[in-house]
């Protein structure tokens, strides 16, 4: 794959501005033209998703240059998206399309990121639609997508657990995607082709079967078909702590590892007619649990703080990491030394232990350390059940209630898993500031990062791949069913024209889009 460089420049007598951006592309269209006066552009260029006889499919750069002698028109044709202030309602395509011209004088050039260019009805943005805000994904792992088996072309879907072609209702098939997983009751399967759903025959879906752990099975007439989104490195039920689950229940986290994948954004966005449909580009906000923790309730501890425990003595304390049963843990005090940094140490390494000998806490983490001047121990998760319960142990000898070290019945409250807020307030002032540094970020171009780690995104299918905290429920936040939303098809530049602006004379225009 090539590589290319934009580098735009500007020196002043004020300084130079130099943007240097770089990228990489399979597809170069390079074509000189000369263009006459005629009062429509002569088209130069195509965009869409189709190959044809100069159309360019979903470009990354897009530059035209004036190269002749006198000034030209460039003429860009876009559709037209009916738009209003509302962050609940989706935006329309218009009748007609919409058209745009730039005066280039001669010599001149004009340079567009990409070909996401439309026009508006009104003076209201193209990428709001309908708003999804700190949402939580389905605890489901799925919701219905509004299509059904249909059993009036055929009915084998509904006796033979083999058939690879899914039969829906009129028109259902725009609901989907190539290479979507759908739910048919408890069986998962792969969308390979889907039908163009102009009438009830081609209202179809080709399928894998029985994917995932799942088993393939029969279906009756209206059966719901579910946009599922379990994390796919894993099996649709696996319920393990470290895996797809909180132990005991399917939960839309990431895993031990921090990824996550899933083949739709949650179910948002799907449209019935396949228009407008996916997530706006660069709107995509990804929010994570904090972690549940129990405090002691001391103040000014440091690590050189003695706690009063006695010398080369065996103490015991329970301890529950994010629900469920406790484990003892044992720790033996240093011949000399009962500081908090040399007992905290000790704690940490009955904790480790557990990770893979506890009985209740195998497979699970969690921290202790000084965390402004109290001892703090952490659940190694992002659970929006995560937290942590401190008691005396089960037998042998307890160190709460021993030297500064609080009893049980005195340690702080716990602090369950919660969400980090949205926004930030001044002390001071009181002004207020959004609290960026707590989503994971869309760039525009398929990427997230940010808190966490980073990710990938499809906006036209809502694909969605994590590699973030370990063990993390999260909540999103994107704009869907806007005139910006999914691929570029439909939603941008149809087709790129120039004229000259000269009666007496033509003009050259040359248009490199690299794609």
């Amino acid at each position: 794959m090539a590589q290319y460089t934009k580098e735009i420049r500007l020196i002043t007598d004020k300084g130079e501005f130099l943007k240097t951006i770089t990228g990489n592309y399979e597809v170069i269209f390079d074509k000189i033209m000369r263009v006459d006066n005629a009062n429509r552009p002569t088209q130069i260029i195509a965009y869409g998703d189709g190959v044809s006889s100069d159309t360019m499919v979903f470009p990354k750069a897009i530059l035209v240059e004036n190269t002749g002698n006198v000034a030209c028109e460039i003429g860009v044709e876009t559709s037209e998206y009916t738009v209003d202030n509302a962050t609940d309602t989706a935006d329309t395509v218009s009748a007609g399309s919409h058209f745009l011209r730039f005066l280039v004088p001669a010599g001149e050039c004009i340079y567009l990121p990409n070909d996401r260019f439309l026009g508006a009805s009104t003076n209201f943005g193209c990428g709001l639609g309908v708003e999804v805000d700190n949402s939580v994904p389905d605890s489901n792992e799925y919701v219905d997508s509004g299509a059904d088996v249909d059993h009036a072309t055929s009915a084998t879907i509904g006796s033979d657990a083999t058939h690879t072609t899914l039969n829906l209702e009129n028109g259902h098939s725009k609901f989907f995607k190539v290479n979507d997983l759908i739910r048919l009751e408890n069986e998962i399967c792969r969308v390979t082709a889907v039908g163009t759903g102009a009438d009830l025959a081609n209202s179809t879906l080709t399928i894998e079967r029985g994917l995932f752990g799942s088993t393939a099975a029969t279906h009756a007439d209206d059966v719901a078909v579910r946009l599922p989104f379990f994390n796919m490195h894993h099996d649709f039920d696996d319920t393990s702590y470290n895996g797809g689950g909180n132990g005991s229940a399917t939960v839309v986290k990431t895993n031990a590892s921090g990824r996550f994948r899933s083949m739709n954004f949650f179910g948002f966005g799907r449209t019935s007619d396949a228009v407008v449909d996916g997530l706006v580009a660069g709107s995509v906000a990804i929010k994570f649990y904090e972690s549940g923790f129990q405090e002691f309730g001391l103040a000014g501890i440091t690590p050189s703080t003695k706690t009063g425990l006695a010398v080369s003595t065996t103490y015991t304390i329970a301890l529950t990491i994010d629900g469920g049963s406790s484990d003892d843990l044992s720790f033996t005090t240093d011949s000399s030394d009962v500081t908090f940094g040399n007992v905290i140490g000790k704690i940490q390494s009955a904790i480790n232990d557990k990770f893979t000998t506890g009985t209740n806490l195998k497979g699970k983490k969690a921290t202790i350390a000084i965390i402004d001047g109290d001892v703090r121990i952490t659940s190694g998760s992002r659970l929006s059940t995560g937290a942590i319960a401190i008691a005396d142990g089960s037998s042998g000898t307890t160190p709460l209630g021993v030297g500064i070290i609080p009893a049980a019945g005195a340690l702080e409250k716990a602090v369950a898993g919660r969400l980090p807020d949205d926004t930030l307030q001044d002390p001071v002032t009181f002004a207020t500031k959004k609290n960026t540094n707590a989503f994971l970020l869309d760039d525009g171009m398929g990427n997230l990062s940010g808190a966490g780690g980073t990710g990938t995104l499809n906006y036209e299918t809502g694909e969605i791949n994590l590699n973030a905290y370990p063990n993390a429920e999260f909540v999103v936040s994107a704009n869907t069913k806007a005139g910006f939303s999914g691929g570029s098809d439909g939603s941008g530049i149809l087709t790129l024209g120039a004229r000259s602006c000269n009666q007496k004379s033509d003009t050259q225009i040359r248009i490199i889009s690299l794609g």
